[in-house]
């Protein structure tokens, strides 16, 4: 056997833009510390590929030209490696042992909603990139991994999603991620020194899919409230960005985000800002803080900033009389990387 190869690729945030992205609307997403881990040894020449995730229970064997369905468990893990290893000549040519681990759950192994399925698909795509000798690091070469770990990941979602949390797992730091026919555009966001990220976490788990599934069915006399929605998304990320660029943070394009999503949940009857998610928003506004539901809301997380530490305590303090656990999170600033280098 040889030496193992391990990769790490970190969770993610949304902080502004989330729903309307998969409508064209620009998004905000940061990339968070904690981390999907894959752990890769190259076996014998005949060897069989094996991947095994233990945190789900879950393992699959195959023979290098036979890569198994996308499904189950390891499904964005099996869509990874097969649009990856389309693109690496001659990495097959051994057997491959494959372990995934992640601390994107809390202690009890509950999601938190930091996007667990895009650092999948990313650390595994990356891992077999470096397993190939390409360099992590370089620009073209982290370029290609987002593009193929995009690619894998929309397919196994069978097209929906926007792929705003895959780049923040490929590039890390803060992103602005806008969808387009040619391809996404994304780009570097820099939060001011002295912003502080809370996150809050309601302790109730959401489900994803199935709120994005009824937002995109929203048509009809639904329409043109789900347009309205993301015109008012498009201008609040846009007045965030022009703010970090000139040095601050906009407390009131959060808040304007926070109170569209709001709005859109009453419009079209989903449970996007659930009560602990309200109180979680309110608190930190009463203290000063931007705040806001983050991803698809119904449950995980919701996200407040402020450039005030001593705010910054009182929010965490509050927020633990009421309830919610205020998550140890900062920005993973590195994005997907050999682990140690």
């Amino acid at each position: 056997m040889s030496e193992p190869l391990v990769i790490r690729a970190p969770g993610k945030l949304f902080l502004l833009g989330e729903y309307a992205v998969l409508d064209g609307c620009p998004a905000v997403v940061a990339a968070v510390d904690r981390h999907v881990e894959v752990r890769l040894v190259r076996t014998g020449p005949r060897s069989p590929i094996r991947i095994e995730a233990p945190g789900v229970n879950a393992r699959a064997e195959f023979a290098a030209e036979a890569v198994p369905i996308a499904r189950g468990p390891l499904a964005f893990a099996l869509s990874a490696f097969r649009s990856a290893s389309e693109h690496l000549t001659g990495l097959l040519a051994s057997g491959l042992n494959i372990a995934i681990a992640s601390n994107l759950a809390d202690v009890s192994g509950t999601k938190t909603g930091l996007g667990s399925s895009a650092a999948v698909s990313v650390a595994m795509v990356a891992a077999l990139f470096a397993a190939a000798g390409k360099n992590l690091r370089d620009v073209a070469v982290r370029d290609q991994i987002f593009s193929v770990a995009l690619t894998a990941h929309r397919a196994t979602q069978t097209g929906v999603g926007s792929g705003a949390d895959v780049a923040a797992s490929c590039y890390g730091g803060v992103v602005f991620f806008e969808p387009s026919a040619s391809g996404p555009r994304v780009r570097p966001l820099i939060l001011p020194e002295d912003a502080r990220l809370l996150v809050g976490w309601t302790g109730t788990p959401a489900s994803t899919a199935s709120l994005v599934q009824r937002y995109l069915a929203a048509r009809n006399g639904a329409a043109a409230k789900r347009t309205a929605f993301v015109r008012e998304s498009r201008a609040c990320v846009a007045a965030f960005v022009e703010a970090l660029d000139r040095g601050t943070l906009s407390r009131t394009a959060l808040n304007g985000n926070g109170e569209a999503i709001a709005q859109l949940g009453a419009a079209l009857d989903l449970p996007l800002v659930t009560p602990s998610l309200h109180t979680l928003v309110a608190l930190a506004r009463q203290h000063g803080a931007g705040a806001k539901p983050s991803g698809a809301g119904g449950g995980d997380c919701g996200i407040a900033l402020t450039q005030e530490s001593d705010a910054a305590a009182r929010i965490c303090s509050v927020w633990r009389e009421a309830g919610i656990l205020p998550l140890d999170i900062h920005l993973d600033r590195e994005g997907v990387r050999l682990a140690g280098a």
